[in-house]
């Protein structure tokens, strides 16, 4: 049975989702949230909705995947308009035994390079 959001209908596992707390991790949080000169809390308020929103978007492109890759243009956290950079993110949510689930945001690791 598929609950309804707004005007949408959610399948059981975006439910599911939508009900997880949202946790990022300290760099996740510096990189995509944070400001470090932040005038007005609605300029970290929409870098915080705008990450939101594309964490849920990838999450919801591929519910039955524990870990979706997705990313951002976003400021630095300096705020430095002229140096905008691209930030790779990764949203997981993966049900942790005695614990609650949770939407786990954090940086993308990079890919390891073999030697030749």
């Amino acid at each position: 049975m598929s609950k309804l959001y707004g005007a949408t209908a959610l399948t059981p596992a975006a439910a599911r989702i939508l009900s997880m707390p949202v946790v990022f991790t300290p760099e996740a949080w510096q990189q995509a949230v944070n400001l470090e000169s932040a005038d007005e809390l609605a300029e970290i308020e929409d870098r915080l909705c705008s990450t939101l929103a594309a964490a849920y978007k990838a999450v919801f492109a591929a519910l039955s995947d524990d870990v979706v890759d997705f990313g951002l243009h976003r400021l630095p956290p300096d705020g430095n308009p002229h140096q905008p950079l691209w930030l790779d993110l990764q949203a997981s949510h993966q049900d942790v035994m005695g614990s609650t689930a949770q939407l786990l945001i954090s940086l993308k690791p990079n890919p390891v390079q073999l030697a030749a």
